[in-house]
C-alpha cells in the first residue's frame, strides 16, 4: 500500500541530498555515465488525495526507489509517478547524448498488471513546492499543480509481463537536451479503457536512468 503520511517522508528526500542523490557511475554495459534519479513522487486523480504526494524510496541499504504507476479500468483513479533527476553534468563539464533509458532488469519483486504501457512526459521548470507551518518549503508536485506544468509527451514504452518478464532489455525512450535539473512524468496510457499497474524497484543498477556521455 502506498503511503500518503507526506509531511513525514518529504524532509527524507529532499533535505538529505547526499543520501538520496546516487552518485553517477560508469557503466558496465554501454559507453558513457548512468544517472539514476534522485526523487521519486506518487500524484494522485483520486479526489480524496489530489492535494497529496508521496516520496517512494529510497530504500536502504540498496537505494532503491519504487517505480510505481497505475489507473484502474476506464482511465480513472490514476496514479502517475515524477521522476526527478538533479546535478545533471551539462556541457561543458558533460556531453550529450543524454538519453533518458529504463534498464530493465528480472526482479522477482517486480509486479504488473493489465495495461504496462507507460507515457512519458516533460515537466517544464522545477517542481510545484509548498511551505509547511515550520517554514520549511519542499518540494511538493500534486496532481493539479503537476497538471499545469506537464510539457509534451516525450516517449512511451510497455513494461513486460509474463514470460518477458525474465528477460532483461533496456528500453531506449528518448534523446533529451541537457538540463542540470531534469524533472518527468510517467502515466498509464489512456489509449485503452483497461486498468493497469506497475512496480519496479528502481535503483543505481536497474531501473530508470539518464545516460550520457558517449
Amino acid at each position: 500500500m502506498l503511503n500518503t503520511n507526506t509531511h513525514l517522508l518529504l524532509p527524507l528526500l529532499i533535505f538529505s541530498p547526499l543520501i538520496t542523490s546516487a552518485p553517477a557511475t560508469p557503466s558496465n554495459q554501454f559507453c558513457g555515465t548512468i544517472q539514476p534519479p534522485s526523487n521519486f513522487y506518487q500524484i494522485y486523480e483520486e479526489e480524496q488525495f489530489i492535494n497529496q504526494t508521496s516520496g517512494l524510496g529510497p530504500f536502504f541499504p540498496s537505494g532503491e526507489f519504487s517505480f510505481a504507476t497505475e489507473q484502474q479500468a476506464n482511465n480513472v483513479n490514476e496514479r502517475d509517478l515524477i521522476a526527478s533527476f538533479k546535478n545533471i553534468a551539462c556541457p561543458p563539464v558533460g556531453r550529450g547524448p543524454y538519453n533518458i533509458e529504463f534498464n530493465f532488469v528480472p526482479d522477482s519483486r517486480y509486479t504488473a498488471s493489465g495495461n504496462t504501457r507507460i507515457d512519458v512526459f516533460a515537466i517544464n521548470g522545477d517542481l510545484p513546492s509548498i511551505r509547511f507551518e515550520d517554514g520549511e518549503v519542499s518540494e511538493y508536485p500534486q496532481w493539479g499543480s503537476t497538471n499545469r506544468q506537464t510539457g509534451s509527451l516525450i516517449g512511451t514504452f510497455t513494461l513486460p509481463t509474463g514470460a518477458d518478464a525474465r528477460k532483461p532489455r533496456v528500453f531506449f525512450i528518448n534523446s533529451v537536451v541537457c538540463r542540470p535539473t531534469i524533472n518527468l512524468r510517467f502515466s498509464v496510457t489512456n489509449d485503452s479503457p483497461a486498468a493497469g499497474s506497475v512496480n519496479y524497484f528502481s535503483g543505481p543498477q536497474a531501473g530508470l536512468r539518464i545516460r550520457f556521455g558517449c
